[in-house]
């Protein structure tokens, strides 16, 4: 689809898939009793830049919004812009299912103000005796995928690899590997100790 299509009204952009994100609520046990995988009660909500003053107003919306679920489910937002100028709206909360909500309101909400295209993946930060582990979810294809960074922009493809093993039934996983794309120092990771 080409952008002289959508401009003459012959194709709709392609929404972005929302409604598998709450699969990894149900998976999350098999992620901590099978895999040894623990939350790192973060997650972050990555999308192509946004004009700053609809970015600005955005956030303030967002902050407003998630300030009522944060007083019952004690969560934060934060915004964070990487390297490659891409936003991520940070949410940090304890409880994991809250977590995974509130990232759906935040995308619903993107999408809703019309930067559905704009959307690039969520990313839910885990740690376990192997290093961190992120979960990417990609919202076009409505899949995951594990990603396992490690010093030095290395990967753990070994890890990778069993992970998909061990969540294939449990998660929509992505099927082809070469989508899934590395997502360095994604905000997710748990502060330091101390």
């Amino acid at each position: 689809m080409g952008l002289l299509d959508i401009l003459r009204g012959q194709r709709r952009p392609r929404r972005a898939n929302l409604d598998n994100l709450f699969a990894l609520s149900t998976a999350y046990p098999t992620l901590r009793a099978g895999l040894g995988l623990e939350s790192t009660g973060r997650a972050g909500v990555c999308f192509k830049a946004i004009e700053a003053g609809a970015f600005d107003e955005l956030i303030r919306d967002l902050d407003q919004l998630l300030r009522l679920a944060q007083d019952e489910a004690g969560g934060r937002l934060g915004r964070h812009e990487d390297e490659f100028g891409f936003q991520w709206a940070v949410l940090v909360g304890p409880d994991f299912d809250d977590l995974v909500t509130t990232t759906h309101v935040v995308n619903r909400t993107l999408e809703e103000r019309g930067f559905s295209e704009r959307l690039l993946c969520s990313v839910f930060g885990f740690r376990g005796e192997g290093g961190p582990v992120d979960l990417v979810y990609g919202y076009k294809r409505g899949t995951f995928y594990p990603f396992a960074p490690r010093g030095d922009r290395r990967r753990d493809n070994a890890l990778e690899l069993r992970l998909r093993g061990a969540l294939d039934g449990e998660l929509p996983i992505e099927p082809e590997l070469e989508r899934w794309y590395p997502v360095w120092d994604a905000p997710v990771e748990a502060p330091p100790a101390g």
